[in-house]
């Protein structure tokens, strides 16, 4: 049986190199890595447990530990940054933006959720955990970190750019565009720092009178994570650890941008 979530095999083609190959030695390996990344695609998009996975997908524990360990190996990060490359360029963009956009999001965790990775947002009144994207003016995710949800937006922001300036040997960024919550001596100093760039505290124009107006630049990270909405595993932090939760972040990415890359 099919599914929506399946790739096709362009698709496939364009990610399998990353899929490490079966070791040498031992019993060949019998499962299905194509159907196991169908399956994962499968849980990100419908949000449904593990154990939930319909029975012509491979078994669920099979298919979590390959998630797990893929993640471990930073294999999805691999896919991510190989697609994101590949979708700039389709665009007529250079491979590296000159701009970012940063923002944050608090969301509930599961119950699966470890208790040393959870904190409380007073003021979105969240129990849980906080999402940090970095987008380019395309909306694309740049990069992704969680921490709990009562971490500081500019310790959070400065997080996700660090990932960022670490991966880059050259950076062409030139602005970082974030809310008001982002203000602050610590994040303009690491931006100047890390990437000789200014920091740009975006301005609310929506009021009662002139009704929602959308911020320039910073309206793309707002529909990042309008489009992790699609995601019902996304609505709710159902992972154990964070690392998980950013490999289950980049999986809808990398479902979008193949999406793009390989219409359907």
């Amino acid at each position: 049986m099919s599914y929506d979530t399946d790739l096709t095999d362009e698709q496939w083609r364009l990610i399998r190199r990353h899929i490490p190959r079966a070791k040498q030695g031992g019993r060949p390996r019998e499962t299905n890595m194509r159907r196991v990344v169908d399956a994962i695609m499968y849980v990100v998009t419908h949000g449904c447990k593990w154990r939930g996975l319909p029975k012509d997908f491979p078994p669920w524990r099979t298919v979590y530990g390959y998630f797990a360990d893929l993640q471990k190996r930073g294999r999805w990060r691999r896919i991510h940054y190989d697609l994101y490359s590949m979708v700039r360029k389709a665009a007529g963009r250079d491979e590296q933006p000159s701009l970012l956009v940063i923002d944050s999001q608090s969301v509930k965790t599961g119950k699966c959720a470890s208790a040393e990775t959870r904190g409380y947002d007073g003021g979105k009144r969240v129990k849980g955990r906080k999402r940090f994207i970095a987008t380019d003016s395309l909306g694309l995710l740049v990069d992704v970190s969680m921490t709990t949800a009562n971490r500081h937006d500019t310790k959070g922001g400065k997080k996700v750019l660090t990932k960022y300036r670490k991966r880059v040997k050259k950076s062409r960024v030139e602005k970082v565009v974030a809310d008001k919550g982002f203000r602050g001596n610590l994040l303009t100093g690491f931006v100047k720092s890390a990437f000789k760039a200014v920091l740009e505290i975006g301005q609310n124009h929506t009021t009662a009178k002139t009704g929602f107006v959308p911020a320039k630049n910073r309206w793309v990270v707002e529909r990042g994570f309008a489009w992790l909405g699609d995601y019902r595993r996304l609505t709710i932090d159902h992972e154990r650890s964070m690392s998980h939760s950013c490999g289950m972040i980049r999986l809808a990415f990398i479902r979008l941008m193949l999406r793009r890359l390989v219409p359907v």
